[in-house]
């Protein structure tokens, strides 16, 4: 479903809708819920950023995985740093604002935030990592760099996940983590071929 505000196109895939609309009538402790908002303020934090510097944003993309915002104008590099890594500092930003009113809310943005600056590829530290990679060596030679970090930081996450799961016999959301996060390096390889 695609609508537009002014010039952008805003898209919502279904799967996105029917996961957030059971999300919120499954999630008794409202921490999954929590993680939608912050990922929601991430994403506003990128769109303020690139509003701020009065870039035009193209689309708006809201699917299973991530919400993607696309600008086809080139801004340079300080300008692209600046908008790569307004979406972690939002959440940190309300991370501290809101520990003592809302408490659960700011640990999923201090969750988001720290999970957005890891040096992945697809992630928003990995982004920001490669821009300043690619001002020093072929931008070959920063996606190789930016996908054996990915790897040096999933392998982690995978094996805390296969642990976690098998001492609780029911989380396996940090393996599902570690297993999202290799597929960043093949999907990456796609891209780059």
């Amino acid at each position: 479903m695609v609508k537009y505000m002014g010039k952008t196109a805003v898209s919502f895939q279904f799967i996105y809708v029917a996961l957030l609309v059971i999300v919120l009538m499954l999630d008794n402790s409202g921490g999954i819920f929590c993680c939608f908002l912050a990922s929601f303020f991430h994403e506003i934090g990128h769109l303020s950023a690139l509003l701020l510097l009065k870039q035009k944003v193209d689309e708006i993309k809201f699917s299973v995985f991530d919400i993607k915002i696309k600008s086809t104008c080139f801004v340079g590099f300080s300008r692209e740093l600046i908008i790569v890594l307004s979406g972690v500092t939002m959440n940190f930003l309300l991370c501290i604002f809101l520990y003592r009113i809302i408490p659960l809310f700011s640990l999923a943005n201090l969750f988001i935030g720290i999970f957005n600056i890891l040096p992945v590829s697809t992630l928003d530290g990995g982004q920001a990592l490669k821009l300043i990679l690619c001002n020093f060596l072929s931008q070959k030679k920063a996606n190789l760099i930016i996908n054996i970090l990915t790897v040096i930081v999933s392998i982690p996450i995978f094996t805390l996940g296969i642990i976690i799961l098998f001492n609780t016999g029911y989380n396996f959301s940090f393996l599902l983590l570690g297993i999202y996060l290799i597929l960043t390096v093949v999907y990456n390889r796609k891209i780059i071929r």
